[in-house]
């Protein structure tokens, strides 16, 4: 019997769209793996780390994974992380993210733990030999481009107090020894001073080192205690009859408070990283480390100066308010 052109073409059709049908089933019916990743901050859950927490929720997005985002009771406590790391060692974690509190009190944990479990350090690391990827920017850099700073600003004799921070976490020490390091090579002088927790304590030692007229500069490397310093300056300056002495303030990280008080001139400077890269880049090293697949050691964030002046430059406002695409 003979058969159609038509009739063989329809069958070819039917043929190619069945197989089609089968290949497109077939895919579907590919389980998509969902790797659960945990964040250990070595801060309260503030408004310090929402831009490296929104990098990290666009790559969850991107990648499959499911994020577990731990921050801790008390600020930079190395004893709080340690207990858990522990718990998540133990829990069904693909990977962990963390931020550590101290520089060597945490390492030979982290580099058990590292060998059971994928482990990405990000913001500040840990003394090990390692192969653990760290994702960060330059931190005697920023420290170094913030003098600068200081100085560009008219600083070149000025008495400049330095806020004594915990200098555990590497992070600080070296944005600490890159500001040393470049204000030394100036005329400037420095010391360092405390400052109170509370409050109202805050209140009264900024009031009187602005009456005291003794610091021309205060320089902070701690992104809350920056904030902290700014809200009781502008209250003073706000609320104090007398004139007092208008205090330069300048640091690191950024909050949404620290901003306003950029715009409002009461904080002259801060130096920061691209913080949403940090946290979206953070997130793909480890699933890259989760999947085996070769990562460099380190990966380089960048940083730069933001003030009232160029904080509404393009490039600035990224840095400032990142969206999530």
């Amino acid at each position: 019997m003979k058969i159609s052109k038509k009739l063989v073409f329809i069958i070819l059709f039917i043929l190619l769209l069945s197989y089609s049908l089968l290949l497109l089933n077939e895919g579907n019916s590919k389980k998509i793996i969902v790797y659960n990743v945990s964040v250990i901050t070595r801060g309260k859950n503030s408004d310090a780390w929402s831009r490296m927490k929104a990098g990290m929720e666009q790559a969850t997005s991107e990648m499959n994974v499911n994020l577990n985002f731990i921050s801790l009771l008390e600020e930079n406590s190395s004893s709080e992380q340690k207990d858990i790391l522990e718990r998540e060692m133990n829990s069904k974690t693909d990977a962990i993210i963390i931020s550590p509190a101290d520089y060597t009190e945490l390492s030979s944990l982290i580099e058990n733990i590292n060998k059971k479990i994928p482990i990405v350090l990000f913001e500040s690391k840990i003394d090990t030999k390692q192969n653990i990827p760290y994702v960060s920017c330059d931190n005697y850099e920023l420290g170094k481009i913030l003098a600068e700073e200081v100085i560009k600003n008219g600083n070149t004799r000025s008495n400049i107090g330095i806020i004594k921070s915990n200098l555990s976490y590497s992070s600080t020490k070296e944005r600490y020894d890159g500001f040393i390091q470049e204000i030394s090579q100036s005329k400037n002088s420095y010391e360092l001073i405390e400052i109170p927790l509370e409050d109202s304590d805050l209140y009264n030692k900024i009031k009187s080192l602005m009456e005291e007229n003794k610091f021309d500069v205060i320089v902070s490397f701690d992104t809350n205690t920056l904030e902290s310093i700014g809200k009781a300056k502008k209250y003073v300056l706000n609320n104090i009859k007398t004139k007092v002495n208008n205090i330069e303030l300048y640091g690191t990280g950024c909050t949404s408070a620290v901003i306003s008080l950029i715009e409002e001139n009461i904080i002259n400077s801060i130096s920061m990283q691209n913080e949403f890269n940090v946290g979206y880049l953070s997130v793909k090293s480890a699933v890259l480390k989760i999947e085996g697949k070769k990562k460099n050691k380190t990966v380089n964030i960048t940083s730069t100066i933001i003030n009232s002046r160029n904080m509404y430059f393009k490039e600035n406002q990224k840095l400032l308010f990142p969206i999530i695409r």
